[in-house]
């Protein structure tokens, strides 16, 4: 590459705001939402019900909060003690417009009209399974338990995605020696081995490290080892849902800053997107600039004033629409460690508008070569964003580093734009759909402005994806 960067895409939030809040600042207060905290929301679409179901960790108890006056808020600390978790479920027919029914299955205070699933968990992560074969397993659920200062990661299982079987305890052997999983406990389906995959959290020395287990039955799991840690107390991975999508592995890295209270953000939870072919090892997308995927709204003054999402962010897995990815996401108004309020929100990116390649220097030209290629037969497709008076042109190479064969050259290459946004490339009287397939084929592409987000063969390819609408 030469005079190159990465640079996020841009991330549309939904103009409505905050789309579900706090139960305790409802009227009437459902007193057993007084907090929401980190949420860890997990959105799922059913086709069979035709809902989308939110499935979201809360602190069922948590009498600070629920008894103290905004007014005391800006004068005291937030108090942690005596909080009790549990697990709570809202829907939706379109997304947008949420009810939180009364499910009759948890008692709180003498009542079961609420609409908890489970008390006394946390970290909760719930996976729709649309290939699975038993109905009664169609919807899964890992949890870490918490009873009685014990804690075990257990999963559970349900037909309709609201009357789950009893909690059973992970067996022994799947195990870590080191205590973890207090963290959005996120699973998805690996395309390519076909097993369950949970990303959960460990402990190093007080850093939190992120970690990977893989099931093929959802109850026999291999003990969570380390997979991803940010850098210091500063940097930390808090969670990170991960989902595959065109052959990368991509991390909703929730990143909490700790550790320099002279910092602005110190204390808060910002959301970057970062990457992996192989599941061993992650880095951020835009390493030499700024990762976040989703940013903060405005923090004002400092709670109680600001944006809902001004302080912390955790994100659900996203759902596919149209030619969108919808993410949805609990925002917190507060810092961490205080004083927080927090509520569901919602956005979207272009699909394939993660991140792209741009000039580090606007005033010269970016060049990036590509690896070698398995080269089809067949036109080659980039992704671009070219506006009046930018250009791109393209050589294909030998190992070299040298034209592969005279035709394809930059100059003589020709870029056509189709009505999805994609441009076809060829060159000039080439013998394009003869090439040597065996052959060591690179793309040199050089831009003079504009934006490269991606290549692909000249067709696209269905998502090996497991959360479609």
């Amino acid at each position: 590459m030469s005079n190159c960067i990465v640079k996020m895409g841009t991330f549309h939030k939904d103009p409505q705001g905050a789309l579900l809040i706090e139960g305790q600042f409802e009227t009437p207060r459902k007193l057993w939402e007084p907090r929401f905290d980190n949420g860890y929301p997990n959105v799922i679409y059913d086709p069979q019900a035709k809902l989308y179901r939110l499935y979201y960790t809360l602190f069922v108890k948590d009498d600070h909060s629920l008894n103290t006056t905004p007014e005391a808020r800006k004068k005291g600390p937030y108090v942690i003690k005596g909080r009790k978790t549990g697990l709570a479920y809202a829907e939706s027919k379109d997304g947008i417009h949420w009810t939180k029914p009364n499910l009759g299955l948890v008692e709180f205070e003498g009542s079961k009209d609420n609409n908890l699933i489970l008390r006394d968990v946390q970290g909760t992560g719930v996976l729709y399974d649309a290939k699975e074969r038993d109905p009664s397993r169609r919807y899964k659920l890992i949890t870490l338990q918490e009873i009685k200062g014990k804690a075990n990661l257990c999963v559970a299982f349900s037909a309709d995605g609201i009357h789950f079987s009893e909690l059973q305890v992970w067996p022994q052997e799947s195990k870590s020696p080191v205590p973890g999983g207090d963290c959005h406990n996120s699973v998805f389906i690996d395309p390519r081995t076909n097993e369950y995959v949970l990303i959960t959290r460990l402990w190093d020395n007080n850093i939190r490290v992120s970690a990977i287990s893989r099931s093929k039955d959802f109850y026999h799991w291999t003990p969570p080892k380390e997979l991803h840690r940010g850098r210091g107390f500063f940097d930390q991975v808090y969670s990170m849902p991960v989902f595959q999508y065109e052959g990368i592995y991509l991390g909703l890295a929730s990143i909490f800053r700790d550790g320099d209270n002279s910092l602005k953000q110190q204390d808060n939870v910002d959301l970057e997107l970062h990457w992996t072919t192989t599941l061993d090892r992650f880095i951020p997308c835009a390493p030499d600039d700024d990762s976040t995927f989703i940013p903060h709204g405005s923090e004002g003054k400092g709670y109680p004033d600001g944006e809902f999402d001004s302080n912390v962010i955790f994100s659900a897995l996203p759902l596919e629409q149209d030619n969108k990815l919808v993410f949805y996401y609990m925002g917190g108004k507060g810092k961490h460690t205080g004083w927080r309020e927090t509520a569901l929100g919602r956005g979207y990116i272009e699909k394939d508008k993660f991140a792209y390649y741009t000039a580090r220097d606007p005033a010269k030209p970016c060049v990036i070569t590509t690896q070698g290629l398995n080269f089809p037969q067949k036109k080659v497709r980039l992704l671009l964003e070219l506006n009046a008076g930018e250009s791109c042109q393209v050589a294909l190479l030998d190992r070299n580093g040298k034209v592969q064969q005279e035709g394809f050259e930059a100059d003589k290459s020709v870029l056509s734009k189709s009505a999805d946004g994609w441009y076809e490339l060829s060159w000039q009287n080439a013998p394009y759909d003869k090439l040597d397939s065996s052959k060591f084929y690179a793309l040199q592409i050089t831009l003079n402005g504009g934006k490269l987000w991606a290549i692909a063969d000249a067709y696209p390819r269905p998502l090996k994806y497991t959360r479609h609408i």
